[in-house]
């Protein structure tokens, strides 16, 4: 669906590289997360992704046309890292606004649009306030509602839950995993790692503007995941026995928790039965891709 061929950009006088030569394919349906540290390079992608920054070599192209195809424009939502809406417009105007220029029926206006809102988590009353009225979460929200509107084919999220309380982080979640169920092709920024690790299929790490690594997080040919079992400190080592004797290598550290390469659930559900059955109590198991270990271990 995507392919970006050996795209650089480069800002200023001196030229800092934005981009380097990155290379990278989106297959049609995928959410793909893009993780690094702050100026790595990932909104300039996204940015270039989207017909906004025009690469200096290098090229991009979405479903084989170039980004600014006015089709594939129409089949695209976007979620901006700085939220540069028109703060005297009231939330139910915006939404309208939006819903207009993705080519909305204008009889379903009002409909379409308060569906949207109440999709993340707005009240029908803020929809009457103006956007300079509204807290950060706030924003977030209705930022995510009007790139959702008319269900794109694209999707293309810069921190959409960055400021967000707790139920908003869940209420972006369950947005991106509702456009992800129905075939949308998804490109997310993101620091906040245990959300990128639950809705996205795929990772791509960016270091100084290069593509470092991708890691794959679902299916049988995920390369990033561990099952981590908790136990008492006093079963560590019993628990280790009983797992290598099942043909199961566990690393322990002796505090209870073990940690297994492979985080298939059905791994995670025969280390369970394994335990169960030689009677250690397991008190925790989890799968996870322990995204955070990207960060530890780049490049310096």
């Amino acid at each position: 669906m995507i392919v970006v061929d050996n795209v650089s950009k480069a800002y200023g006088r001196r030229r800092t590289r934005a981009l380097d030569g990155v290379s990278l394919e989106i297959a049609r349906g995928e959410t793909v997360g893009l993780i690094g540290p702050n100026g790595a390079g990932k909104t300039t992608l996204l940015s270039c992704l989207l017909g906004f920054l025009r690469p200096d070599s290098g090229t991009i192209r979405i479903d084989g046309r170039p980004v600014d195809d006015l089709s594939i424009r129409a089949r695209t939502g976007y979620m901006p890292e700085r939220l540069g809406f028109d703060r005297e417009l009231t939330g139910a105007d915006f939404l309208a606004f939006h819903w207009r220029l993705a080519g909305g029926d204008p009889s379903r206006t009002k409909e379409e649009t308060a569906a949207a809102a109440a999709r993340v988590g707005l009240e029908a009353d803020a929809l009457t306030r103006k956007l300079r009225t509204y807290s950060r979460g706030m924003l977030q929200r209705i930022g995510v509602a009007q790139a959702t509107l008319r269900d794109p084919d694209l999707l293309f999220l810069d921190e959409p839950a960055s400021g967000t309380d707790p139920l908003g982080v869940v209420t972006v979640r369950d947005r991106i995993l509702e456009a992800r169920k129905r075939g949308a092709t998804i490109v997310l920024n993101s620091h906040q790692l245990p959300e990128v690790e639950k809705v996205c299929d795929r990772v791509v790490f960016i270091d100084h503007g290069r593509l470092t690594r991708t890691e794959t997080l679902t299916g049988e040919t995920a390369s990033r995941r561990r099952v981590t079992i908790r136990v008492r400190e006093s079963d560590a080592a019993r628990a280790a026995e009983v797992l290598a004797g099942a043909g199961l290598a566990a690393e322990t550290d002796g505090s209870g928790q073990l940690r297994l390469p492979g985080g298939s659930e059905e791994e995670a559900a025969r280390v369970v039965k394994t335990l169960a059955l030689a009677d250690v109590p397991v008190l925790e198991v989890r799968s996870s891709a322990e995204l955070e270990e990207l960060f530890r271990s780049r490049p310096s």
